[in-house]
């Protein structure tokens, strides 16, 4: 969430300072040709747009990332021999609960 927050509060400033115009006439004027950059407003509007994919293709990632962390990989298998491994069960426990998984 925090991500999130960071992302839109950097869009919302970079969106304010593009409608401010060009910063040498003052506050709001000068709306030079091609969008209020001048003429490489057409650039960094493409620019904006590039960087807002990318952000947005990186936010969904680590949003899918976030909900597979919890799946480790393992199988319930792995799990019950890790147990057995440790000492938490014991053999016939083992066999028992080995036998329930693989039916």
């Amino acid at each position: 969430m925090k991500r999130f927050a960071l992302f839109t509060t950097v869009i919302g400033l970079t969106l304010v300072v593009s409608a401010c115009g060009r910063f040498d006439r003052g506050f709001g004027e000068g709306w030079g040709p091609m969008m209020s950059f001048g003429y490489g407003g057409m650039f960094m509007w493409m620019l904006l747009i590039v960087i807002l994919i990318a952000a947005l293709v990186y936010w969904l990632a680590m949003e899918a990332k976030s909900k597979t962390k919890g799946m480790s990989g393992e199988t319930p298998l792995d799990i019950l021999k890790k147990r057995y491994a440790k000492g938490e069960i014991t053999r016939d426990e083992f066999e028992k609960m080995k036998k329930d998984l693989e039916a």
